[in-house]
């Protein structure tokens, strides 16, 4: 393969990703929770922030919201200990 036609792969491969992030950015939920889907997706907080048309500083305290939710989940709110399960 040509340094041309990789280049012209590449670009093509930017474009699908893009897609599929919007159709994610535009999706139902909370900016939280598009913003955490795109974030496993490997986008940066800016892309995310273009993507959902707001600043880079709201997406990472929305990400930092859904980190903080994770390891809190399954904890006892008075002591911060692990809930038993049954």
């Amino acid at each position: 393969m040509s340094s041309a036609e990789s280049s012209g792969l590449e670009t093509k491969l930017d474009t699908v990703i893009r897609l599929l992030a919007m159709n994610i950015a535009m999706g139902d939920g909370t900016l939280k929770d598009r913003a955490v889907k795109l974030a496993r997706a490997g986008l940066s907080s800016r892309d995310i922030a273009e993507l959902c048309d707001t600043t880079t500083n709201t997406v990472s305290v929305a990400l930092s919201k859904a980190k903080a939710e994770k390891k809190t989940k399954g904890k006892d709110p008075k002591n911060g200990k692990v809930q038993d399960a049954g």
